[in-house]
């Protein structure tokens, strides 16, 4: 199912409480840290992850949200790439360039959904990438997946 935010609010919790109460994953509560500036995004992504029982940690801007990875470590990170401040990728590069970081797994999301994109994203050592608009259950199954195997997912420090 894809869903285009507009301007409001209307029927996310219900939307998130439909597709996501009806799996039965099998995941230990884990932190996810959240870093998106567009309100409607974020709150939509903490809604559904909180329903599959993670620690929900959000950060609206680059600076801040790299300074929660850096100091928070943790288990994933849902990241988006036009943020003020500082954008994703020199977030992505400098948690991969970090030892107490470089094996969190990073899900990407951006509006900007091309193959050069996708391969930025790759190159970079994203464990994950869904573009926006997104698809609520390819968000679940990245993030669980990711964090089901996460030490499958270490990358070399770049």
């Amino acid at each position: 199912m894809a869903l285009v935010l507009q301007d409001g609010q209307h029927r996310v919790d219900e939307l998130c409480e439909q597709t996501f109460m009806k799996g039965n994953w099998d995941v230990s509560k884990r932190t996810v840290l959240v870093i998106e500036d567009a309100v409607s995004t974020r709150r939509l992504v903490e809604l559904c992850l909180a329903y599959e029982s993670f620690e929900i940690i959000s950060r609206e801007d680059g600076p801040s949200g790299l300074e929660a990875a850096l100091t928070l470590i943790p288990d994933l990170i849902v990241l988006d790439i036009a943020l003020p401040g500082m954008d994703g990728w020199e977030i992505l590069r400098r948690i991969r360039a970090n030892p107490e970081t470089v094996h969190i797994p990073v899900v990407v999301i951006t509006a900007h959904d091309t193959p050069e994109v996708r391969a930025k994203a790759d190159d970079s050592h994203a464990g994950g990438f869904v573009g926006k608009p997104f698809d609520l259950n390819e968000l679940r199954t990245q993030v669980v997946g990711l964090l089901g195997s996460s030490e499958s997912n270490v990358a070399p420090a770049v």
